[in-house]
């Protein structure tokens, strides 16, 4: 079943030649693990890959099933465009450290849309 959310992710880790396994926590479902196929290719035009940086926050339309521990992602596309956060050390590193932390404390995959809304509005 299909589903529109927020999410922001949290980490990004490469998978065979062009996949991506992603951590994300979602607006509806708290912190998920998705698999992203074909976003690592070599075609010029192709830099989807770049939307699944650490802190980016991006509207996503998922498959979610209960019963599995890794979900997919249909459709995504950035719901914030940042001015200066990747360019700007500082401000990066802090929202590394914000992303880290959000990691390890949040453990179980269960919505918490005040949290999501506070962190959002840091980044």
């Amino acid at each position: 079943m299909t589903h529109k959310t927020k999410g922001i992710v949290l980490r990004s880790i490469k998978y065979g030649e062009t996949s991506l396994v992603v951590t994300i926590f979602t607006e509806m479902f708290g912190i998920q693990t998705y698999m992203v196929n074909g976003v690592r290719t070599s075609k010029k035009s192709a830099s989807k890959a770049n939307h699944f940086q650490p802190t980016a926050i991006l509207d996503l339309v998922v498959y979610h099933s209960e019963n599995k521990s890794m979900q997919r992602i249909k459709e995504f596309s950035w719901a914030v465009l940042y001015d200066k956060l990747l360019s700007d050390v500082i401000k990066n590193s802090i929202a590394s450290f914000m992303a880290e932390l959000i990691q390890k404390c949040l453990k179980q995959p269960e919505p918490n849309t005040d949290l999501f809304s506070f962190v959002r509005n840091l980044f």
